[in-house]
């Protein structure tokens, strides 16, 4: 008979309780609390034996006869299964059988070289933040640190999603499969990906901020009905950072520092300030602070838009220093 963990739990600690109260009434002056009989059966279940306590009368002896061979095997069995429960938890973890339940997370879809390095970069800049991995190729959890919980299942359904807690999710990132030669089914898969967390923020009523990594540009159309917020594009973002780095020496540092946390000043996200009506107000007021405005949104012309106003739904993005960064969000 399988009983659980809990169950063996309460039965143990019945008997434990019941059998102090037995040596509690037969040996009043023996034991002179109820705590004092309690502390006996334990220590002589554990097989320390102080020798602090112990039974005198006959009948208190044969009682403690019975409860040296059930106490210390009933003990036995749950120290046993407490041990079991930590295996099998710690299998259902490193198997993706365990759901997340934590909020302000990321959830990084298909597991890649790409992934991982996204990852480190993530637990670089926040060792706080906790990633929910989805893959259904894996036996095992790829990447070790705590904060990394695995969930193994398709990412197209949405049972698969709910288990990751998606609902609650900060960003969800699709990474494209490199099992999948052919950039369109690559890209076909992702698209399909990316309908199943649409569907599921349409039906709860959630805005989830989705990020989806395009293998071929030329496919970034197909995706027009599904409300992705950015795309990435793999092998074609390299090839250009590579020939842009060839015509213009050492514009790869550049690069580096904003792709990367570990390289220089780095790239922020902070929100609109009540007071800053235009673009020139927030450019300004954060170069006095020491931060310089790139882009608000998608627009990366800040001085030509120096007059025009700002919204308050405005996602504004700085280069500064980390410190700095804290004080300006």
């Amino acid at each position: 008979m399988n009983l659980s963990f809990f169950v063996v739990f309460i039965f143990t600690f019945i008997i434990l309780s019941l059998s102090a109260g037995m040596f509690y009434i037969v040996e009043p002056e023996t034991f002179p609390t109820y705590f004092d009989a309690f502390w006996y059966t334990m220590t002589t279940a554990t097989t320390v034996g102080y020798g602090d306590f112990y039974p005198t009368s006959t009948l208190g002896r044969v009682i403690g006869m019975f409860f040296y061979i059930y106490g210390i095997l009933l003990l036995t069995i749950f120290i046993g299964k407490m041990q079991s429960s930590v295996i099998q938890y710690k299998s259902a973890r490193e198997e993706g059988r365990m759901d997340f339940h934590k909020k302000d997370h990321f959830v990084y879809i298909d597991w890649s070289k790409r992934t991982k390095e996204a990852i480190d970069e993530v637990l670089t800049a926040d060792p706080t933040c906790h990633i929910v991995l989805i893959d259904e190729a894996l036996e095992k959890i790829p990447y070790d640190h705590p904060h990394v919980h695995f969930i193994s299942g398709d990412p197209s359904e949405e049972k698969t999603l709910l288990r990751a807690n998606i609902l609650e999710a900060k960003r969800i990132a699709i990474f494209s499969d490199d099992s999948i030669d052919k950039p369109t089914l690559a890209d076909g898969k992702s698209l399909l990906i990316a309908t199943a967390v649409e569907s599921l923020s349409e039906k709860h009523g959630k805005n989830l901020h989705t990020i989806v990594e395009v293998m071929k540009e030329d496919n970034i159309p197909k995706f027009k009905h599904v409300k992705v917020d950015d795309f990435i594009l793999s092998n074609e973002s390299v090839s250009r950072l590579i020939a842009n780095a060839t015509i213009n020496p050492m514009s790869s540092n550049i690069f580096n520092q904003l792709l990367s946390k570990q390289y220089g000043e780095d790239l922020y996200e902070i929100r609109r300030k009540p007071h800053w009506n235009t673009y020139r107000d927030a450019a300004m007021e954060l170069f006095e602070q020491g931060a310089t405005l790139i882009a608000v949104g998608m627009h990366m012309d800040v001085a030509k838009r120096a007059n025009e106003h700002l919204a308050d739904s405005d996602r504004l993005y700085i280069v500064t220093s980390g410190e700095k960064a804290k004080s300006l969000m």
